[in-house]
């Protein structure tokens, strides 16, 4: 499979901008990257041509091209700006909840509802093109750590409190995005949104074992009840 040619960082976040003293067209530029996930993740990225993109996105190539100079930034594009918006949502999660357990859980939901519905940016994120090249490699591992951050800093606090026990918080975090991933792809269809994050969050803050569930509960309310 070919993969896509280095992209810089100024063409991936390319301004919009009129051709011609034309105005950008407000949103056009977020609706041609919705359809390009789309095609992008429906066929291998070297038989995906641009024309295809602006087919579906119902305008000319040439307006494609005013947004993103090549099919390589289009693909960057497009997976980035689904990072970009889960940081977003995952920011605004964090700073509602305090309390870290709480604030994993709802961190948990928050990526489970961002994927459940989206498919097709699961399909993106998890394809091998854009992680060949060594820049692009980079960019996307720089926005991966930026959520994984919110984890492990919700892991290290529960620890200092006492509501969590002793772990490494990179390798807990790390585990808890591969439970993510995993429930993602092998979901069932009967499957609910809420089942899944109880399911994610209570199999990891308690294990597996019998009665591994309320010895944590136990700690929770000791430590809560500590001056």
């Amino acid at each position: 499979m070919a993969h896509p040619r280095e992209a810089t960082a100024a063409q991936i976040d390319r301004p919009e901008r009129g051709s011609r003293g034309r105005p950008a067209i407000p949103g056009l530029r977020e609706r041609i990257l919705e359809v390009a996930g789309r095609v992008f993740a429906s066929q291998p990225f070297d038989r995906v041509h641009i024309d295809d993109v602006a087919t579906a996105a119902g305008v000319a190539k040439g307006t494609v091209y005013r947004y993103f100079p090549s099919k390589e930034a289009l693909y960057l594009a497009a997976l980035f700006h689904g990072i970009d918006e889960l940081q977003g949502r995952l920011l605004d999660v964090a700073a509602a909840q305090p309390d870290p357990v709480a604030r994993l859980r709802a961190l948990v939901a928050e990526m489970l509802q961002f994927f459940w519905g989206r498919d097709v940016f699961f399909l993106l994120l998890h394809r091998s093109d854009v992680r060949h090249d060594q820049r692009n490699m980079q960019q996307w591992l720089r926005r991966r750590e930026r959520f994984a951050q919110l984890i492990s800093k919700a892991l290290e606090e529960g620890i200092a409190r006492g509501t969590i026990r002793q772990v490494d918080p990179y390798l807990a975090t790390e585990a808890l995005l591969g439970m993510l991933r995993g429930v993602h792809r092998y979901r069932a269809a009967h499957d609910t949104l809420g089942d899944a994050a109880r399911a994610v969050t209570d199999l990891f803050l308690h294990g597996v074992a019998a009665g591994t569930q309320e010895a944590t509960e136990r700690r929770r309310r000791c430590a809560q009840s500590r001056p």
